[in-house]
């Protein structure tokens, strides 16, 4: 083969693996984008701005003194004066809860008042979890409780199916705080403030279909701050690698066109 036949052979055959990966790597981009866009848009917010409507959330166990938003902020409040409640203590645990359909994520930013110095429950969320035959498996739950209450410390304690797990001090006092919640292929993992405080590997849940907000009365007359409430699906990591595989095509893409 003499020179120029070479270089046009070789020139050929870098057209056809640049096209041909330039192919590949435009449907990976494409199909990552668009597995991030449905992802990102399967997660609801309510961000309880004043106006909202709170029409959906329904009496779970007993009713609180009051649940309302004010200040572009969820209130939910206890009074003292209704404790005990006269069907038991069973319902001295008052709430709200909200139906969020086939969830496999859940959060909410809680705020903890450093006046919550009593040692007893104070409030927090739980999810109401359930099986691949939509039969209630599990109350994940991350609950505020002060110091003396469950343990020593003040902090958020974990209860899964197996009871209370114990508490974590990864909060702040006067601040809001992120509880998440987040069922995966070998449980549910529970999040504090991003922290990763606890996992029930043992749980049967497929998906969380119902968030509650409550509160222990003990006795004691307080309030319990919410803001932006999240739930939906998250992407599996199967997902993830798709997208990032988009995002990489991307690069790719951008550095053959400055070659070129």
């Amino acid at each position: 083969m003499n020179q120029t036949t070479y270089s046009e052979a070789a020139t050929a055959k870098h057209k056809f693996l640049s096209t041909g990966a330039r192919n590949l790597l435009a449907t990976a981009l494409v199909a990552g984008l668009m597995v991030g866009n449905n992802a990102s848009a399967s997660v609801i917010t309510h961000e309880f701005n004043n106006g909202d409507s709170l029409a959906n959330w329904t009496v779970d166990r007993a009713a609180p003194s009051s649940f309302s938003i004010i200040g572009n902020e969820l209130v939910m409040s206890i009074d003292g004066a209704d404790f005990p409640n006269n069907l038991g203590g069973f319902y001295d645990t008052q709430g709200m809860q909200l139906d969020i359909g086939n969830s496999t994520y859940l959060s909410i930013d809680m705020y903890v008042d450093s006046a919550w110095t009593n040692s007893e429950r104070f409030a927090g969320m739980w999810g109401v979890g359930r099986d691949a035959s939509d039969v209630i498996s599990a109350f994940p739950i991350l609950e505020f409780q002060g110091a003396g209450s469950n343990g020593p410390d003040a902090g958020f304690n974990i209860w899964d199916n197996s009871g209370w797990q114990g508490k974590s001090t990864l909060f702040n006092y006067d601040a809001f705080n992120t509880l998440e919640l987040m069922v995966t292929g070998s449980g549910i993992e529970y999040y504090l403030n991003s922290n990763l405080v606890h996992t029930d590997a043992a749980s049967a849940t497929t998906y969380l279909s119902a968030v509650i907000l409550n509160a222990k009365n003990d006795g004691n007359s307080f309030d319990v701050r919410y803001d932006n409430l999240k739930y939906g699906s998250v992407p599996e990591p199967s997902v993830i690698v798709l997208l990032g595989a988009g995002l990489l095509g991307m690069g790719v893409i951008r550095r053959w066109r400055r070659q070129a």
